[in-house]
């Protein structure tokens, strides 16, 4: 007899939990189960285990370990978060997009394919309706729909360096599949897509403004429960913003984030600028050490060392002047830190951001989630996790599934 799969349900979402189960084996069989997938660059991904099946023929992820494989342990989703590239060096799982995310299992049993199955695992629930923004800004809205419902909370969310959408759009995605209205917002763009700004330098605050308004003035929206989101230098955007609109934020979720404004990213400067401008001035920022930064390899190798650098040759003045103003949000605070992390010390500057709140007697809540084992990405829950220096994969796909569940329930608590 054929050996019977059980594998996922009519839905199963990127953030879930896939069971994957393998019935009608010889007791003690050992077989391989592998798990492919392509990445939005064409680049392939891999994973696999050798797993032995029980006394009743079966071999259930949930319940058994692999002997061997690209993970260890028992964990339902490791063939999912520990794929690597085939034949090169670990690299990022390039997801630009909130489509499908395809994975092809595999089973092999001594050498011969018993059987291949593909699993389709979605960001985006059945029940959401998904608009592309071109104007008055780029974005993408994800809203859930319902035919009776109390109006929804809304997330403003906002991706890191790498632009565009990237990020932002996936959890975006996820968190209107827990029942929020959610807005990705690209604020610059490395190639200029959609008339973005194409450096991290002098973007206007004024785009993340008018998106909030947009989103908080959309149908079925209750205004009054809006919350910002961001990864790394939209986390400092993030800050920023709710920091300036305290009335309109609610809840502040910042990843990996920043306590002072930073000089602004380009790929050819010819001049120093700040990362951000509010009504047509540039925000006061932190310069890099040295000249205006062109982002040679070697200098995106030590980027974590540029930033320390930039704390501490400012001077008191110039490091009040660049600090966010964060005593002037009204809203509770998460901020969401790894101790590998080697673009900046994140860690460090969110304690300074609770320091600061912790001075001024700020009365909402404030809080630091840190993961001593994680690094500056923690990414989009069971995606092929990204290699960071010192960081390994099984502690990355922890630090992005707690991560997670964390802002969830905070979420939840505050807005919904």
């Amino acid at each position: 007899m054929e050996p019977v799969w059980s594998i996922g349900q009519a839905t199963n979402r990127i953030d879930g939990t896939l069971e994957l189960g393998i019935g009608y084996l010889t007791p003690g069989q050992k077989i391989m189960l592998e798990a492919f997938a392509q990445d939005d660059l064409g680049q392939a991904w891999r994973s696999y285990g050798i797993f032995r099946a029980d006394d009743q023929g079966t071999v259930d992820t949930a319940r058994t370990a692999p002997e061997e494989g690209t993970y260890s342990g028992i964990d339902v989703n490791g063939l999912l978060w520990s794929m690597r590239q085939d034949g090169s060096v670990p690299g990022y799982f390039m997801k630009s997009s909130s489509a499908p995310h395809a994975v092809i299992f595999r089973l092999s049993s001594d050498g011969v394919l018993l059987g291949e199955r593909t699993v389709d695992l979605h960001f985006v629930s059945a029940d959401v309706r998904v608009t592309e923004i071109t104007e008055p800004f780029a974005g993408k809205y994800f809203c859930p729909e319902a035919s009776e419902r109390e109006p929804l909370p809304a997330v403003l969310v906002l991706g890191g360096s790498a632009g565009g959408l990237l990020w932002s759009e996936q959890m975006a995605a996820l968190l209107s599949a827990h029942g929020f209205a959610a807005l990705a917002l690209a604020y610059f763009d490395w190639q200029g897509r959609s008339g973005l700004p194409n450096q991290l330098a002098e973007v206007p605050l004024e785009a993340v403004d008018r998106a909030m308004r947009w989103l908080q003035a959309q149908p079925g929206i209750d205004s009054a429960r809006a919350g910002v989101m961001g990864l790394s230098k939209g986390s400092e955007l993030a800050l920023l913003h709710a920091s300036m609109h305290p009335q309109a934020v609610r809840a502040v979720v910042g990843y990996s984030p920043a306590s002072h404004v930073f000089e602004g990213i380009s790929i050819a400067p010819v001049s120093r600028r700040s990362s951000w401008t509010h009504e047509g001035r540039p925000l006061p920022y932190l310069p890099y050490p040295g000249g205006p930064k062109s982002w040679t390899p070697a200098e995106l190798a030590q980027l974590r060392k540029l930033h320390e650098q930039a704390l501490e040759i400012s001077t008191d003045e110039e490091l009040e002047a660049a600090r966010i103003p964060v005593e002037a949000m009204r809203a509770p605070a998460l901020l969401i830190t790894g101790a590998y992390d080697a673009t900046w010390p994140a860690a460090e500057m969110a304690e300074g951001v609770l320091q600061t709140l912790k001075k001024c007697g700020y009365r909402w809540e404030a809080r630091h989630e840190h993961f001593p084992e994680a690094g500056h990405l923690i990414d989009i829950p069971n995606l092929p996790v990204t290699a960071e220096h010192g960081v390994r994969a099984e502690a990355a796909a922890a630090a992005a599934r707690e991560a997670w569940r964390t802002v969830l329930t905070f979420l939840q608590r505050h807005l919904a």
